[in-house]
């Protein structure tokens, strides 16, 4: 009884919605058609419509693309572990010895920078060493000097050259003046000699240098100057040609104040030097 109402209801659904037959022969036609693809393997576009057609034509240009990305890979990763030829070996070791080479030559360099250094600081000391050095010493004791005659005083220096080349062009200035002070700044007052006698002072050759006061000391100065209220002050520029640079003159620059039994330095006029010639 159950049977035959179910086959009653079905044959009802039946005749109550129709199935079309295009639609059925469009899905037969289409399953007939994957049947021949799958067997052939192959099928021409011009049996599908033109949309499958583009799919299709897509789908298999993807495929091929991707197969020869792949077999690209294939190849750069079988290149990448290929074992090293002997060219490479040789490539590699040359590389690695002009990088040693650059390494070496750096050091060397700096190394012989370094050694140029030291001989040009050597050469330069030497050079120093050899040329004329002139130092200034008491010829007499100044207080003697200044008082034996005191309307004639003077002070005698001793100039001498302790180098072990003589000082060639050799000329010298001298100033002396009683100041009230040791700063050096003498004045238009003061008595100056210029000698224009061009000679040479050779070494450990002492020479002795007269600087007299000609205005001679007031008789109201000298008790000052003997309290050392007031001050004898003398200065020596000696100046001569340098042995080793033909367009230099060297230079030397004594300044003293005379005290009870010695002499006194000026800052100001104390140093050695070089002038260049102007051109």
């Amino acid at each position: 009884m159950k049977l035959a109402l179910i086959a009653m209801l079905i044959s009802a659904l039946q005749a109550a919605v129709p199935v079309p037959t295009q639609t059925i022969k469009n899905h037969s036609e289409k399953a007939e058609t994957k049947t021949q693809i799958s067997k052939d393997g192959q099928q021409s576009t011009a049996a599908l419509p033109s949309g499958i057609a583009v799919s299709q034509s897509i789908k298999e240009d993807s495929t091929s693309k991707s197969t020869s990305n792949k077999a690209q890979d294939k190849d750069q990763t079988a290149k990448k572990y290929e074992p090293w030829t002997r060219a490479d070996k040789l490539s590699l070791a040359y590389d690695i010895l002009t990088g040693l080479l650059v390494v070496i030559g750096g050091f060397g360099v700096r190394f012989a920078l370094r050694t140029l250094r030291a001989i040009e600081g050597q050469t330069h000391v030497l050079g120093e060493s050899q040329r004329p050095r002139i130092v200034i010493e008491a010829g007499e004791h100044p207080s003697k000097t200044l008082s034996e005659d005191p309307q004639t005083p003077r002070v005698v220096l001793k100039i001498i050259n302790k180098g072990p080349m003589p000082a060639t062009g050799y000329i010298y200035e001298s100033w002396i003046e009683v100041l009230p002070d040791t700063s050096g700044d003498f004045t238009a007052s003061a008595d100056h000699h210029k000698c224009e006698v061009v000679s040479v002072l050779y070494p450990d050759t002492p020479q002795k240098i007269n600087i007299p006061l000609r205005e001679g000391i007031s008789d109201q100065d000298w008790p000052l100057v003997r309290g050392l209220k007031k001050h004898v002050c003398v200065r020596l520029y000696a100046e001569w040609a340098d042995p080793f640079i033909p367009t230099r003159r060297c230079y030397a620059d004594f300044g003293f104040h005379i005290l009870p039994s010695a002499f006194g330095f000026l800052d100001k006029h104390n140093g050695v030097g070089y002038r260049d010639k102007k051109s």
